[in-house]
């Protein structure tokens, strides 16, 4: 592998997910608790894993995880053509908050696609989106995360559930790729 260097520690983004469930918490609490049903949390695998484990900790809020599959990296360091191997998801979360979960938002494409797809099919009461990472220099559609955890430039970043053709993954900070 090329040079990788830490962009942030664990204790940068246990702190900033900490920050991110207290403001999760302070906006949902309320509707959780008036529509008397959890939070439906949708984490987009694989990359939101870590991230959506460590989060759903730190909410301390009633909720309820679903998971899809889609990927748009594939074994390279650029964004391509959306794969969607699964996105089955209960009829269950029908008209309920719903948040979805993102590792990493840039050309905003699989953000967009997912947005989209759960409004039509699942008409929730509040569609939210929170993602790890925010990489605006490379957004090609507007899917702008409603709270996100890091805004960084552009540059390819694995470690903490994100992934270099299924690999360090593990590392649990998150690190970039000189040179790629």
């Amino acid at each position: 592998m090329n040079q990788l260097k830490v962009m942030f520690s664990n204790e940068q983004i246990t702190h900033r997910v900490n920050e991110l469930a207290l403001k999760l918490r302070n906006f949902y609490q309320d509707l959780v608790d008036s529509s008397n049903s959890p939070l439906v949390i949708v984490g987009v695998l694989k990359g939101a894993l870590v991230f959506t484990a460590d989060l759903i900790r730190a909410l301390k809020l009633p909720v309820q995880v679903e998971f899809v599959r889609i990927a748009s990296y594939g074994d390279g360091t650029e964004s391509g053509t959306l794969n969607v191997p699964d996105l089955s998801l209960p009829a269950s979360i029908y008209g309920k908050h719903i948040l979805i979960v993102e590792d990493i938002v840039d050309t905003g494409k699989t953000a967009g696609f997912l947005k989209r797809y759960i409004q039509d099919q699942f008409k929730p009461s509040s569609l939210k989106l929170v993602a790890l990472l925010s990489k605006p220099s490379r957004r090609l559609i507007e899917a702008e995360p409603d709270f996100y955890g890091f805004q960084i430039e552009d540059k390819f970043v694995i470690g903490y559930g994100l992934d270099w053709a299924e690999r360090y993954r593990e590392l649990d900070y998150l690190g970039v790729v000189e040179d790629y």
